[in-house]
């Protein structure tokens, strides 16, 4: 009887929230619920309480792979340079936001094991950056700018929307491809909205990163019927020429203006505030100058921004990590990633590919972009946690 219960609660309860969790990612900054914070938050305190509750009735936890322990070691790490912080409230802060996605990624490993929850989780990004990308489109439609010409859902950058639903091209056309009847055309149908969103937004790291998310199609060719092959050419078509046709001449400049940038420019400023946190580096090589500390420290370099309500962050990610928790804190951080390549490696072929590039996007994307905080890295890699162990333990029961 207990038993049934249990499992009652986790069907009908905890995985349920756990998959409204990840739904809600893609658009969690437009709806924020009064006290409480955004609705993904809401939704993952509920998700945690319901989860723990499961955990205790079962009395025993799945083992950790290596990627979960690193990551671990590397939340704790973030939590102990509180002690010698140049902003302890900042590295509170943020050590508490990476305690809370260490837990969504221990939540998709306790309970996302089977393939058909693993399509399940991917369906959920992949519909809640749908929500995205309308509510981005829908501003577009009325004329209101989140910047000068440029477009995202409310509450969002638009580098951040761009690369959260740029991320959704492969998952869609992985699961166009492994569909049959009119659900293919459905998650077809999803990565246009989120092609078309990329567009609007006018990032040029989104539009970078949705160019090379279309290297799935090319991993799978000869894996696809012709309406997958057709309809991913299409996608492509719309991604190069879209900027000519649904963005106004100010965004068309921006996104022309990215070779030049490249070779010539600072990236936006860019350059310099990576200059300036290399600085900060090499004064504090090994502990960092905190979790969450980066506009602090290099404040006496950059000053503070002319625009009221902005702060210097590293946009880079990995000079974030370094920056803020050294050398010991990158290396847990970047030995997590190493880790996840190696997961890949060992999948079969379909998932393989997916997932290849889904590193590939996300760590191109987070070279110009703070995002060792952000949701999505977090689930890209508890994904590949539960799809190696379940590819690797099928592997080990062949004869």
């Amino acid at each position: 009887m207990n038993g049934r219960l249990r499992q009652t609660l986790e069907v009908k309860v905890a995985w349920p929230l756990l998959w409204a969790l990840i739904f809600t990612i893609p658009w969690e900054k437009s709806l924020m619920v009064p006290g409480v914070g955004t609705i993904t938050r809401l939704v993952g305190l509920l998700a945690a309480l319901s989860a723990a509750a499961v955990l205790v009735w079962r009395g025993r936890l799945r083992r950790p792979n290596l990627a979960l322990v690193l990551l671990a070691l590397f939340t704790a790490w973030s939590g102990a340079t509180y002690f010698w912080s140049l902003a302890p409230s900042a590295t509170w802060a943020k050590a508490a936001t990476f305690a809370q996605l260490l837990v969504m990624a221990g939540l998709i490993w306790e309970f996302g094991s089977t393939a058909r929850r693993q399509q399940w989780l991917i369906a959920a990004y992949v519909l809640g950056a749908a929500v995205g990308s309308l509510l981005t489109l829908s501003r577009f439609v009325r004329g209101l700018e989140t910047y000068y010409r440029r477009y995202a859902a409310a509450g969002f950058e638009p580098n951040d929307l761009g690369l959260t639903v740029a991320l959704t091209i492969p998952l869609g056309l992985y699961l166009a491809l492994q569909d049959r009847g009119w659900r293919r055309w459905m998650w077809r149908t999803l990565t246009l909205l989120a092609v078309a969103a990329v567009v609007v937004t006018a990032s040029r790291t989104a539009f970078v990163v949705a160019c090379m998310a279309f290297l799935f199609v090319v991993w799978t060719w000869r894996a696809s019927d012709q309406s997958q092959k057709l309809s991913a050419a299409f996608l492509f078509t719309l991604l190069i020429t879209g900027p000519l046709y649904m963005t106004p001449p100010p965004a068309r400049q921006r996104l022309a203006a990215l070779p030049q940038e490249l070779t010539q420019g600072t990236l936006h400023n860019r350059t310099q505030i990576w200059k300036a946190g290399w600085a900060v580096f090499r004064q504090r090589p090994i502990h960092g100058v905190g979790a969450g500390a980066y506009p602090e420290s290099v404040r006496p370099r950059l000053g503070v921004p002319a625009r009221p309500g902005h702060r210097y962050v590293a946009h880079n990610t990995y000079l974030s990590v370094l920056v803020e928790c050294g050398m010991v804190g990158w290396t847990l951080f970047l030995g997590a990633a190493a880790v996840l390549v190696v997961f890949v490696w060992f999948m079969p072929p379909l998932e393989r590919s997916l997932w290849a590039v889904m590193l590939a996007v996300c760590g191109t994307g987070i070279l110009t972009l703070s995002w060792e905080h952000r949701k999505p890295v977090w689930w890209i890699a508890a994904m590949i946690m539960v799809v190696w162990a379940r590819s690797f333990l099928l592997q080990e029961k062949r004869p």
